[in-house]
């Protein structure tokens, strides 16, 4: 069985209400579902009588592409930058306010953790906890 989010509940999750991020929402989700799916262990995919289980698994994901949006919007040119004109001043949300949206993929990878295959769990630990991307034994 394959994990499905629907471009509805994303823009739901991240409080987007207009449609200029439909098509990179699409596109997160094809993106990223093949990826979370391969990193899950089968039988906890296959286990489609375990609504619980099957819905854990549809709001972790939902999570790592929400996260990833948000981070995506972040890098946008102008999004982090202050306009002012006159005694009006418009400022971007403070870093801690994005850090926190942004959070929103590492919850998703730590609720999808128990689910993982061991070697993706693994790796991931380590780039979660901002340790070396490459594993030391990889001798790089």
């Amino acid at each position: 069985m394959s994990l499905s989010v629907p471009s509805s509940r994303v823009k739901e999750k991240c409080g987007i209400t207009v449609s200029d991020y439909d098509a990179t929402i699409s596109n997160l989700i094809g993106e990223i579902t093949p990826v979370v799916e391969f990193a899950i262990r089968g039988e906890h995919l296959a286990d489609t009588g375990n609504t619980g289980l099957q819905a854990t698994l549809k709001l972790g994901l939902t999570e790592v592409i929400c996260g990833e949006l948000l981070e995506q919007i972040a890098r946008e040119p102008g999004a982090l930058e202050s306009v002012s004109i006159g005694d009006l001043a418009l400022s971007p949300p403070p870093p801690q306010v994005w850090s926190t949206l942004a959070g929103l993929k590492r919850q998703g990878w730590a609720r999808l953790r128990p689910f993982l295959k061991p070697d993706v769990a693994g790796v991931l630990a380590t780039v979660l906890t901002g340790g070396s991307k490459i594993p030391e034994e990889s001798g790089l």
